[in-house]
């Protein structure tokens, strides 16, 4: 009688962490269809056309950045990152042209199905040029000047998307107590702090957390994949619509592009890439160099919000929480629409950022949100805000360890076959 009370005993007091484990291990458990993963990756590769046979409304555009997904995901294999050629422009105005005398928000896209519908800088701020795709350095001469007084102009580089699916699962308990944990590392202190790594989860407005994107506006990873096919190819679909031109806003789409299905495609694709691997060199003394790397990442706070592991996403290294940056870090306009409108708390600010995951770092150049930084090193130094102390770290360490930290991330390389 006794055993079997002590039996009961130990299944009520361990039946939920049973259940818990359980939980976890079936998230997302099962296989790809093959099929499906096919189809996504024909749609992903897809160089798409006007009135295109595979779509339902009239294809590509009117305004897009690129014909194809793979145009711009391509470092590494398909579906990596991009170089600065793929960078999307973003922009805010504050009472010019585009914006009708008041505020406006949204992307300069690089091309149209035809110039009635091309979008450039001048209609945005008639003092700039007539220009659709404007460099880096033409946007953010980084000293101070701007080139526009009623807008103001970013850019975003392009992310890999290794390793897609193990974000996508990790369930948003999991993000959440990060935070928590991070605020209480912080003596409770909130994350709109910019002198300690106190991160916060971004909320979409049916209250799931943001995992995607540079400002992790994105709960899911078809969310992403159908907003990255509205606003980067103009392919409507029934849950985002196609971007309308600033050149030419009255046009009307006959109907959605893709369909659901074709969404959930090429999402079922995304999620077959493989994860980002780590590559230890062979010899001894450069393995050596890479432990003493790995553990300066830990004793510089580098680890505090590049978290190595999240979930089942081992070596990931980010926390998935938005982080305020600094002043230099700052970028007007959204990528998509504000997450929130008219909530605060909804909507980031401009110098805040997602931790981007490092895993792949090391064949994802050029870095930071619009690839300002064509080392890792300069990265590094550009940390400012609630990173200022890891830059502050990095800066004072004598160049030995400097080295060993690089080399360190130079073993995280994207995956060996795609």
């Amino acid at each position: 009688m006794k055993r079997v009370c002590f039996g009961l005993i130990v299944v009520v007091l361990f039946a939920p962490v049973t259940l818990r484990v359980w939980s976890w291990q079936g998230i997302g458990a099962a296989p790809l269809d093959a099929a499906e993963v096919a189809a996504g990756k024909n749609l992903f590769t897809h160089v798409w056309t006007a009135n295109d046979p595979l779509a339902g409304g009239d294809g590509v555009g009117p305004v897009f950045n690129a014909a194809s997904c793979v145009a711009c995901h391509f470092q590494g294999g398909i579906g990596g990152g991009g170089g600065l050629t793929e960078n999307v422009t973003t922009y805010r105005t504050f009472g010019g042209r585009g914006a009708a005398g008041g505020v406006a928000t949204g992307i300069l896209h690089a091309q149209a199905t035809s110039p009635e519908f091309l979008e450039t800088l001048d209609l945005i701020d008639g003092n700039l040029p007539k220009e659709s795709r404007p460099t880096l350095e033409f946007l953010n001469p980084f000293d101070g000047r701007f080139v526009s007084t009623s807008a103001r102009f970013s850019q975003r580089n392009t992310p890999a998307l290794f390793g897609a699916k193990l974000i996508d699962e990790i369930p948003d308990r999991e993000i959440i107590a990060i935070a928590r944990k991070q605020q209480l590392a912080a003596a409770f202190t909130g994350p709109q702090t910019d002198l300690r790594p106190v991160g916060r989860v971004l909320f979409a407005k049916d209250g799931r957390a943001g995992k995607f994107g540079w400002k992790g506006q994105t709960p899911s990873l078809l969310d992403f994949v159908q907003g990255a096919c509205a606003n980067e190819l103009g392919l409507s679909n029934p849950n985002q619509p196609q971007p309308s031109s600033i050149a030419n806003p009255d046009y009307v789409s006959p109907g959605d592009d893709l369909t659901l299905r074709q969404c959930q495609q090429m999402a079922t694709f995304i999620a077959s890439l493989p994860q980002p691997r780590t590559e230890l060199p062979a010899a001894p003394s450069e393995l050596r160099d890479v432990h003493k790397g790995q553990a300066l990442f830990n004793s510089m706070g580098c680890a505090d919000c590049h978290v190595p592991t999240v979930g089942a996403a081992q070596g990931i290294y980010s926390d998935l929480l938005l982080h305020r940056m600094g002043k230099k870090l700052e970028a007007q306009g959204h990528y998509y629409s504000p997450p929130s409108d008219g909530d605060p708390s909804g909507t980031p600010l401009a110098d805040e950022w997602r931790t981007p995951p490092l895993w792949g770092v090391a064949d994802s150049a050029p870095y930071l949100h619009d690839g300002r930084a064509s080392t890792l090193g300069e990265a590094i130094r550009l940390h400012d805000g609630q990173a200022a102390s890891s830059a502050r770290s990095f800066e004072n360490a004598t160049p030995a360890e400097r080295e060993h930290l690089i080399s360190f991330l130079k073993t995280l390389r994207a995956p060996a076959t795609n």
